[in-house]
């Protein structure tokens, strides 16, 4: 398993029970976290949990020049994502009811969540402006296509995983936690790339 796991932190995924089960098990042994960041440590990474223990991901060590670049590159991805992520999973909080934003191991129905915006105009009026990385809102007649392309990018960036492909059933993977956690970053620090520290630097995902 060791094999499986390494390429997947250095890749830059989350592992978490929900999207690699077997890969997270591995992790939840003490002999097994030693042996993964005794390689990670070798090449300047370490193994890091996210603050609320649901994945691990692999993250910098020592912050240098080279890392510095790669850190800034992340971040600005990361801002360019981070309003349609939030307003997304904010919108689909209210379209179901939810008071507390998403952990992992929810699950999101995509008939219901679209019978939900139908049913709501003002739901359906905010899912018609709503717009992904690159692409513009939906009109009124292709807003269940329009739901169907976020819901594919936030399962290719890690964030969902689809669980049942008939009825269109989605689950959130242990990736919102670092999610909530950027969020919660990017609120205290307005000026990110330039005078990052190594004493003070975030914990990145691994590109």
């Amino acid at each position: 398993m060791f094999e499986q796991v390494m390429p997947l932190l250095l890749s830059g995924e989350f592992i978490c029970e929900v999207r690699y089960p077997d890969a997270y098990r591995f992790l939840a042994t003490e002999s097994n976290q030693k042996d993964a960041n005794a390689y990670l440590t070798r090449i300047g990474r370490s193994l890091v949990m996210t603050e609320q223990s649901g994945a691990w991901y692999a993250a910098y060590e020592r912050i240098g020049p080279n890392e510095k670049h790669a850190i800034k590159e992340e971040f600005t991805r990361i801002k360019l994502k981070i309003r349609f992520l939030v307003d997304f999973f904010v919108k689909v909080m209210r379209a179901s009811g939810m008071e507390i934003f998403y952990s992992r191991g929810d699950k999101i129905e995509a008939h219901a969540l679209m019978a939900a915006i139908d049913g709501n105009p003002g739901l359906r009026a905010e899912f018609q402006a709503l717009g992904s990385v690159g692409r513009g809102g939906a009109t009124d007649g292709k807003l269940k296509g329009a739901l169907d392309r976020h819901l594919k990018l936030l399962v290719d960036d890690g964030f969902l995983i689809r669980v049942n492909a008939e009825r269109e059933i989605y689950q959130v993977t242990g990736k919102i936690e670092y999610l909530t956690e950027i969020v919660q970053f990017l609120m205290t620090a307005e000026n990110i790339g330039d005078d990052i520290e190594e004493e003070q630097a975030p914990t990145p995902r691994l590109l």
